[in-house]
């Protein structure tokens, strides 16, 4: 027969069954006590401080472009960009189509921002002044402004070239602004700091900082008002001549710093998603060109340097037509005899061709490559290209009659400008570049322009004689439209002409004009070189490209400090006969 269970053996079970309950309870919220506190703390803190922390990251102003004088070129500044707290916000019909006409946006495209479920999304970004204003206007404490910095270009498309531009983030996309990005963009910072149940930052409540560290400057060899300048009475050429292009570089001939450099057509740099992928490029080093006659000054520093010709010889022009076995050599207008000066002022072919027959295929092309012709100058920007010389075992029959006037031959502006340097310094190449240095944001020097030393291309003597034959092309020959009473000039005139795309043969209606110089010819400030593609109806380098050359001269020399002579006496050195 079974015992029966004591009212007391009933409590002690009852006991100790609630205490294995309630000890099993204790032990797992212990387990989650450890849980929290120990395995999981450093998750749960992760997202209480992202509930309770704002993490602000700080933009770097980016550095300036300035010129030589220390003009600015560029400039940042902060504006406002619209961003929502998605996850707080109910998008309502009324909601969406209030911010969609604000920020002209697609109330599709708010809609579907407004759905997200972040805490940070971007609805526009760099918003104008009234923009801003509407958006405050609303007192949405889910819809905020944040102000970031946008480049501004104060000078529109003066320049525009040579410094590119940037994204909406800034960062370089063209030009200088790409290849400087790393100096100019700066280093992001942070602050950490507490936010209230809406949001908002607590700003007293800030926890940490690291500053942002703005971006460095870069300080160009491009001097504002030369530029100006340039770009004012190229526009005009530009526009009078209805060319396709138009392009001018000027140059300090005794170090290669670039003081101005221009291209038509061009572009606001403020509005460059807006422009002509054509209008972007810089044609000043992106374009070659057969340059025509501008090119002799080659040929007569061959002459003269080899000792084949001097200045008081003299070569039988032919009258204007110069039979060369398969083809026959023009001259614009007939000579019979001239000087060795003479045949360069009066820019004769058939004189030309008659120096460099006498010199030979590799003397000619000796001194092409001394010239830099054929290689990149290697300037600071990019997508200089380096033209086509050809080696003489590559040579046609007609290319003898062909490279030494400047066909067969493809050039860039900066390369040909760069060769009238060699002539006006007194026989240096030189290595152009256009940044001087760069500067942090307190105006250190980081890095300053290390230039190459310059080679010896042609002799001082020769060099000379070539300046006086040159002011002689200015006071009496081709290049009288580039003339400045009172002022010795020295330049070439160039009208080449272009392949025709259809015939592949040259055009008779299509050329590239220009003129080459330099000023004054006792001690030159500067080498300009003018080119304009495809002008009509004029098409002569002396009358579309000359006269550019000379009202540009006309203002930078004074400014440059020069103050003419009262007398100047022009080519004594040379035979006056040759002036005749």
């Amino acid at each position: 027969m079974q015992r029966a269970i004591t009212i007391d053996e009933i409590w002690r079970l009852r006991f100790f069954r609630v205490s294995a309950f309630l000890s099993v309870v204790f032990l797992l919220v212990f387990l989650q006590l450890i849980s929290l506190t120990v395995f999981q703390r450093p998750h749960l803190t992760r997202l209480a401080d992202q509930q309770r922390l704002l993490h602000i990251e700080l933009q770097p102003r980016r550095g300036d472009f300035l010129d030589r004088n220390g003009r600015e070129l560029t400039t940042s500044l902060k504006v406002p960009s619209v961003f929502v707290v998605s996850r707080e916000i109910r998008p309502s019909t009324v909601l969406v189509n209030k911010l969609a006409k604000i920020l002209s946006l697609d109330p599709a495209f708010v809609r579907e921002r407004l759905a997200r479920d972040k805490a940070f999304v971007w609805l526009k970004r760099r918003v104008s002044e009234e923009e801003g204003r509407a958006i405050e206007a609303i007192k949405n404490p889910s819809i905020r402004l944040l102000y970031e910095s946008q480049r501004f270009y104060p000078h529109s498309a003066l320049g525009a070239h040579i410094i590119g531009f940037c994204n909406i983030d800034n960062t370089g996309l063209e030009g200088l602004e790409l290849v400087y990005d790393k100096y100019l963009k700066g280093g992001t910072g942070y602050k950490i700091t507490e936010r209230d149940a809406l949001g908002r930052e607590i700003a007293a409540r800030e926890r940490k900082v690291l500053p942002a560290a703005d971006g460095a400057s870069v300080v160009l060899t491009i001097d504002l008002f030369i530029q100006h300048v340039l770009e004012r009475e190229l526009d005009k050429a530009y526009k009078k001549w209805h060319a396709k292009g138009a392009f001018g570089i000027i140059i300090d001939p005794n170090d290669g710093s670039i003081l101005a450099m221009a291209s038509r057509p061009t572009f606001d740099l403020n509005k460059y998603k807006t422009a002509d992928v054509a209008a972007r490029r810089n044609r000043a080093i992106t374009d070659f060109y057969e340059p025509g006659s501008v090119f002799k000054i080659v040929t007569a520093s061959a002459a003269l340097s080899e000792k084949a010709f001097s200045v008081k010889d003299r070569v039988n022009c032919e009258s204007g037509n110069y039979n060369r076995g398969c083809n026959v050599l023009h001259d614009v207008h007939p000579y019979g005899m001239l000087s060795f000066p003479e045949v360069f002022i009066k820019s004769s072919n058939i004189g030309t061709v008659k120096i460099a027959e006498r010199l030979g295929p590799e003397v000619i092309y000796s001194y092409v490559k001394k010239f830099g012709f054929g290689g990149l100058t290697g300037i600071d920007l990019p997508g200089e290209v380096s033209g086509i010389v050809r080696p003489p075992r590559l040579w046609s029959k007609t290319s003898m009659g062909a490279i030494p006037i400047g066909q067969e031959v493809t050039v860039t502006t900066l390369q040909m400008v760069r060769a009238m340097s060699v002539i006006a310094n007194g026989g240096e190449l030189v290595h152009p570049f256009i940044v001087k240095e760069i500067r942090d944001a307190k105006g250190v020097t980081l890095h300053a322009t290390t230039q190459k030393p310059n080679e010896r291309v042609i002799s001082p003597e020769v060099a000379a004689v070539l300046r006086e034959i040159l002011v002689g092309v200015v006071e009496v020959g081709t290049g009288k439209p580039a003339r400045i009473e009172g002022i010795a000039i020295g330049g070439k005139t160039g009208t080449a002409q272009k392949i025709d795309p259809a015939t592949k043969t040259y055009s008779h209606s299509s050329f590239t004009s220009s003129f080459v110089g330099f000023a004054p010819a006792e001690k030159p400030l500067f080498v300009m070189m003018i080119v304009l593609d495809d002008p009509h109806p004029s098409y002569y380098g002396a009358t579309v490209a000359a006269p550019p050359f000379r009202e540009i001269t006309r203002e930078i020399l004074p400014y440059l400090g020069y103050e003419p002579p009262e007398k100047k006496v022009i080519g004594n050195k040379l035979d006056q006969s040759s002036r005749a």
